[in-house]
């Protein structure tokens, strides 16, 4: 049993880093676009330049909460008898 908990414990740890790795390179990404966009003297004075990495994020959190919504109706948990 010390075994199996030992190694449940690894291969959460490993996923839940992973996941924040992801979030933490995302997040970075988006912080170094906008600032490109707020330092660039060509989309210094346009709000679409500067919002541009904002909208792409966002699209990705909608497409995110739309995929959970049709997950459930395409895959539906069967019972087992």
């Amino acid at each position: 049993p010390a075994c199996i908990a030992g190694n449940v414990g690894d291969n959460v740890g490993d996923i839940a880093g992973m996941g924040a790795d992801l979030f933490g390179s995302f997040a970075e990404s988006t912080c170094a676009a906008l600032v490109l966009a707020a330092s660039s003297p060509d989309l210094k004075g346009s709000w679409c330049g500067e919002m541009y990495p904002v909208l792409i994020s966002s699209l990705g959190i909608v497409v995110g909460l739309l995929t959970l919504m049709v997950q459930g109706t395409l895959y539906k948990v069967k019972d087992m008898p």
